[in-house]
């Protein structure tokens, strides 16, 4: 066991969460090289109070906050038989859940085709993490890997968001990434599930969604997602239809940095998750409640006090 003592840097971006590649490393010659940049496996870096040991796979329970649902099956045999001749390049990273059971943080495709490879044990960085540093792990791998289509990345930003309460700008500063980059993936969740099967089998494209979104209707959508696919529509024909077809600037959702403090002024006042949904001008405001006494308790706040 080798405990290593560095200073932490959670909450600090990406480049705090996930370990960085060292390039000074040699990469591994024949299938070795395919596990660890094909996979896009990266050296796992060792924090302050991390443990570097060898655990059985049977003792490693899956994260609950992984945003990632779907492995390719071809894509796990391909590194389940790099392991099998070169083991298993980069440590997984979990955290003890006591009574020698673990918890994985990262590295369930290396997990998955460790058991398909038939090892009994694997390397792993035992790290503590709170729950918020878990879901941040698994998110931002998934996100530098690429690894989520855009469906599920669009669910784990709204996760992450609605799990801790950040706004559009906090959530980007934490995961290294533009705020209209988070905003424009989010919007895809507007779509019909359709079209969102669609973006998740790879039949529709992320740039073509991005440009049907901008509909006013899901009956529009819908029409002119069928018209992309039967006859191949490129991006700037399908922007064009969209144009034909009423999709203005207005009849997009924008997330405005107002509703954003709104929302956040109401979810601390009334103690529950809010939120404000618009479609162009108009919108709603959606007021969550888990139980009967909750919500009782909301409406007294909001009739109890004149706007």
């Amino acid at each position: 066991m080798v405990n290593i003592k560095q200073s932490s840097s959670l909450g600090r971006g990406l480049s705090s969460l996930i370990p960085q590649k060292n390039d000074s490393k040699p990469e591994p010659e024949g299938n070795g090289a395919v596990q660890a940049v094909e996979a896009g496996e990266q050296p796992a870096e060792l924090r302050e109070g991390d443990q570097l040991i060898k655990i059985s796979v049977n003792s490693i329970k899956a994260n609950p906050m992984q945003p990632r649902s779907k492995f390719s099956s071809e894509s796990l045999d391909e590194l389940a038989e790099s392991i099998k001749q070169h083991g298993i390049l980069q440590p997984l990273v979990v955290t003890s859940k006591g009574g020698g059971q673990y918890e994985l943080i990262l590295g369930e495709r290396r997990l998955r085709a460790a058991k398909r490879a038939m090892l009994k044990e694997v390397p792993v960085i035992v790290r503590s993490a709170d729950l918020q540093e878990k879901l941040e792990l698994a998110l931002v791998e998934n996100i530098v890997r690429e690894d989520l289509n855009p469906i599920e990345l669009a669910e784990a930003y709204q996760r992450y968001m609605n799990e801790f309460e950040l706004t559009h700008e906090e959530a980007s500063f934490r995961l290294s990434k533009s705020r209209s980059a988070i905003t424009n993936t989010l919007r895809l969740l507007q779509l019909p599930d359709e079209i969102k099967e669609a973006l998740i089998d790879g039949r529709l494209s992320e740039t073509h969604a991005k440009v049907i979104v901008g509909l006013p209707t899901a009956e529009q959508q819908i029409e002119l997602f069928k018209k992309v696919v039967q006859r191949g529509l490129s991006v700037a024909r399908t922007r064009l239809e969209t144009q034909k077809m009423g999709g203005t600037k207005e009849a997009r959702l924008k997330i405005d940095p107002k509703d954003e403090e709104m929302t956040k002024r109401l979810r601390q006042y009334l103690g529950t998750r809010v939120k404000i949904e618009r479609a162009g001008y108009k919108g709603k405001i959606i007021i969550e409640f888990f139980n009967y006494d909750e919500l009782e308790e909301i409406v007294e706040k909001i009739l109890n006090n004149e706007v």
